[in-house]
C-alpha cells in the first residue's frame, strides 16, 4: 500500500521515458566505458551510505557501454562540500554523480548558507523514495516524548544539519533542545547515542533509521518522538507531526515550504549545464535502476521502502520553492533562524 508522506500530488508522477529515436544521439553523447563515479557526503555505514551504494551497484547496467561505478564517500560540511564539488568542479559529462543531503534547497533559499552556485540549476536525477525526518531518543534519556522537552534538555548528535529542526521544535514548542556538533556522519552519532554522550538525533528519516539500524526499533532501543512532515507516516501513526503545533495559517503555510525537504528524500544529482540528451540519459537510467528487481531486493535487504521520485519532480519543487511567497518564505526564516 502506498504511504502518505506528503501529499502526494506534489511528489509521485510518471518518469519520462524519451523517444526511441533520441536514444543514439544520447547515448554518443555520453562518454561509454569511462568509469563513473557516485558520491554521499556522509561517512560509510549510514542509512545515506547504505542507499548510494545500492544504486551505484546497478546503475551501469542501465548506462552506455555498462561501465564501472565506483561508490565514494566525501563527507564534510554537512553534505555542502560535495554539493558545491558537483556543481562547480566535477565533469559535466555525466561520469560524476551525487546523492546530496535533502535539506539543501531549503538552506539555500533560507539563506542559512552562501553557495557559490543555484540549487535548483543542479541537475536533478530522482530518489528512490521520499523521507520522513525525525528526531529519535535513546531509551535511557529523560526525554521520552515531545512533553518532556517542556522540562528536560534533549542533547543530540549533530553535524549542522539538524539545526533547523532543533529551531523548529524551540520556536513552535519552547523546547529545550541543543546539538553537540563534531561528528563527521550518521553512524559516528549513532555510536554516540548508544555510549550514552548524547541522548538522540534529529534531522534522521525513518527510512534511513529502518536501513541503518533496525534493531534499535526493533528492540526498543530507541524511539521517534515527532515527526517533521505535513501527513503522519502510516508506520508511525502516535507520533505527533511537528504541523500540529503550527500557531497559524501563515505558520502552516511556512511549514509547507520547510517540509519540501521531505519531497528530496535521497537525492541524486548531477551537475548543472549538462547537455539535454546527458541529462535524459542518466534520468532514464536512475528510473530503470529502480524498477530493477534485483534492486527491489537491495531495498527490502535495508528496509527500505522503494517509491521512486523522478528528477523532473524533484527540479520542479526545488522551482516550486524558490517561488514561494515572500511572507511564508520570511516566517519560515524566523522558524528556523538561531536568533
Amino acid at each position: 500500500m502506498t504511504r502518505a508522506l506528503l501529499p502526494r500530488l506534489l511528489i509521485v508522477c510518471a518518469f519520462a521515458s524519451a523517444a526511441p529515436a533520441a536514444a543514439q544521439p544520447a547515448a554518443a553523447a555520453f562518454p561509454a566505458g569511462k568509469p563513473v563515479t557516485i558520491h554521499v557526503g556522509t561517512t560509510p555505514g549510514g542509512g545515506n551510505d547504505n542507499v548510494m551504494r545500492m544504486v551505484a551497484r546497478h546503475i551501469g547496467k542501465y548506462l552506455p557501454g555498462n561501465p564501472n561505478v565506483v561508490a565514494r564517500n566525501t563527507p564534510g560540511a554537512g553534505g555542502r562540500r560535495l554539493a558545491g564539488l558537483i556543481a562547480n568542479t566535477a565533469p559535466r559529462d555525466g561520469t560524476e554523480l551525487a546523492q546530496l543531503h535533502r535539506g539543501l534547497v531549503l538552506e539555500q533559499l533560507l539563506g542559512e548558507v552562501v553557495l557559490p552556485f543555484k540549487v535548483a540549476d543542479l541537475t536533478w536525477l530522482g530518489s528512490p523514495t521520499g523521507t520522513t525526518d525525525t528526531c529519535i531518543v535513546w531509551h535511557t534519556a529523560r526525554v521520552q516524548s515531545i512533553a518532556d522537552l517542556m522540562t528536560h534538555e534533549l542533547v543530540v548528535a549533530g553535524s549542522g544539519n539538524e539545526a533547523p529542526q532543533l529551531y523548529l521544535l524551540q520556536r513552535l514548542l519552547g523546547a529545550k533542545v541543543r546539538s553537540v556538533i563534531g561528528y563527521p556522519g550518521g553512524a559516528p552519532m549513532n555510536l554516540a547515542m548508544e555510549r550514552g554522550e548524547v541522548d538522540g538525533r534529529c534531522s534522521y528519516s525513518w527510512e534511513a533509521i529502518k536501513s541503518a539500524i533496525p534493531d534499535w526499533i526493533r528492540d526498543k532501543k530507541a524511539k521517534p518522538i515527532v515527526q517533521f512532515a505535513l501527513t503522519r507516516h502510516p508506520e508511525l501513526p502516535d507520533v505527533p507531526l511537528i504541523a500540529d503545533f503550527a500557531k497559524s495559517d501563515l505558520d502552516r503555510e511556512a511549514l509547507r515550504v520547510l517540509m519540501t525537504r521531505g519531497i528530496f528524500g535521497f537525492p541524486f544529482a548531477a551537475p548543472p549545464g549538462l547537455l539535454p540528451e546527458v541529462r535524459d540519459l542518466l534520468r532514464q537510467a536512475f528510473e530503470k535502476t529502480m524498477r530493477d528487481p534485483q534492486v527491489r531486493e537491495d531495498a527490502d535487504r535495508i528496509k527500505l521502502e522503494l517509491e521512486p521520485i523522478s528528477g523532473e519532480t524533484l527540479e520542479r519543487a526545488a522551482r516550486d520553492a524558490f517561488a514561494a511567497s515572500p511572507e511564508a518564505i520570511a516566517r519560515a526564516k524566523e522558524l528556523i533562524s538561531p536568533n
